[in-house]
């Protein structure tokens, strides 16, 4: 049988190819391989699709998509390696995409300048229910949401359903989930005592992957945050630590230290990550993901990035300091430089 080129695909083929996409800007770049692609491929249509998935209310409330991408944009330059991290996210099918900031989701100021997202690098797509607050989870597998609300409870809905209803996931033996996430085309869950769940798209049951992450007596009260992660093909556990401090006689909590888990298929049991490598966590409001650092500007390695209340904060796991961004500081200054990331002053 001989080679078939991009262009002679069948229509069928190219059809569901794009069927698979979960952005407006992926299935743009999609449409511009070659005009046999671009001609099967309607473009109104499918963009009208990511937003119109004909989803049930939840607890009354409307549910509406708003696609969700982080970009690494670059700049001609001698460094043209590096770039910055942005995300936006489109709230209708014909408004424009509004910037947001990687971490805390907050929309930023608009400029009178603008951004052509074709020409830069998409690495993250993800759906955002509007109806829910940004602390909630959301993934997509087969035309179908699962959603952590705020009450730790699994639900699902297969979207454009004739007879449509929001399913509660549950198992007696769970007490809680935190956290959900697609993981080599299965979906995960991440209970209150650090265990992993699989979820069956068959039966829409859930049952324990594995067991519970271990957290010292001393460090239970304070473990008040676990997160799912992908780390180098494997599924593992961010446990994020609080401590309180009084400032002003005014009682708050703030990040303290972060601890990394993987799974050792050898003892069956969870052992703690050293280090990350040449990697960079990002624990966004809505996403957990790594990057390599040196794609970024001033990046650090072995690192990891979050917000912390307002302030945009790197905990470095070689010597468990943290460094926040000064709020009047530039991100160029020799102490600031770590956040560069983040800034838009490319616009």
């Amino acid at each position: 049988m001989g080679k078939v080129g991009w262009s002679d695909l069948h229509e069928d083929l190219i059809d569901l190819l794009a069927n698979n996409l979960s952005s407006n800007i992926n299935l743009l770049r999609f449409r511009s391989i070659c005009k046999p692609w671009r001609s099967t491929v309607a473009t109104k249509k499918r963009l009208h699709n990511h937003f119109e998935r004909n989803l049930p209310t939840f607890k009354k409330k409307k549910t509406v998509v708003s696609p969700s991408t982080f970009f690494r944009v670059t700049l001609p330059s001698p460094c043209r390696n590096k770039g910055w991290m942005i995300k936006t996210r489109q709230v209708s099918e014909s408004s424009k995409n509004n910037l947001l900031s990687p971490l805390s989701g907050k929309t930023i100021t608009p400029s009178d300048k603008t951004l052509d997202l074709l020409k830069v690098e998409c690495f993250r797509d993800s759906s955002i229910l509007q109806l829910f607050a940004d602390s909630d989870r959301v993934v997509f597998l087969d035309n179908v949401f699962f959603v952590v609300d705020f009450k730790n409870e699994i639900w699902c809905c297969k979207s454009g359903e004739e007879t449509r209803h929001w399913t509660r996931i549950n198992n007696e033996e769970a007490k809680g989930f935190l956290d959900i996430i697609l993981h080599k085309g299965k979906i995960y869950a991440l209970d209150l005592t650090g265990a992993i769940w699989w979820i069956s798209l068959s039966e829409l049951s859930i049952y324990q992957y594995g067991p519970s992450t271990q957290v010292d007596f001393y460090e239970i009260d304070n473990c008040k945050e676990k997160r799912l992660v992908e780390y180098c093909g494997e599924l593992c556990v961010v446990h994020r630590f609080y401590k309180k401090f009084c400032v002003k006689r005014v009682l708050s909590e703030r990040t303290v230290c972060f601890k990394v888990y993987k799974m050792d298929k050898n003892l069956v049991e969870w052992v703690e990550v050293s280090s990350l490598g040449d990697k960079a966590l990002i624990v966004a409001t809505d996403n957990c993901f790594l990057v390599l650092a040196s794609e970024y500007y001033g990046c650090l390695e072995n690192a990891i990035y979050f917000i912390d209340r307002e302030d945009v904060s790197v905990f470095k796991l070689d010597d468990c300091s943290i460094i926040t961004k000064q709020i009047n500081s530039s991100s160029s200054s020799s102490h600031q430089s770590c956040f560069q990331m983040f800034s838009t002053s490319f616009f």
